[in-house]
């Protein structure tokens, strides 16, 4: 029974992730992106997290690719779904756009 409990609480933390990285979407991103961010909403309304966190990407992508809060939420979401390359690829972009080393930790 605990097994089932730590699934919905992993699956609740990257839902949470998921939709921190979507609230932190500029405005501008919000009328560039609106086709992404409908996909976005409706893949997360049906769980379907890896689709989902690939919407809030190409949302990244195409309108905010300089919001890096966005990517450190997208980045924490990918570590929570054991996407530990994609997480790593964002740790990289962060890395290389701040100047230092960035490393994504979820919180406890």
């Amino acid at each position: 029974m605990l097994a089932g409990r730590d699934f919905h609480s992993s699956w609740s933390k990257t839902s949470e992730y998921l939709r921190e990285a979507r609230s932190h979407l500029s405005e501008t991103a919000e009328g560039l992106c609106a086709d992404e961010i409908a996909e976005f909403e409706e893949l997360l309304k049906h769980n379907e997290l890896e689709p989902a966190l690939d919407a809030i990407e190409a949302s990244f992508r195409k309108g905010d690719d300089a919001n890096w809060r966005v990517l450190e939420y997208i980045a924490m979401a990918a570590l929570s779904m054991e996407l530990v390359d994609r997480q790593r690829m964002y740790d990289q972009w962060l890395t290389e756009a701040r100047g230092w080393k960035y490393r994504t930790v979820l919180p406890r």
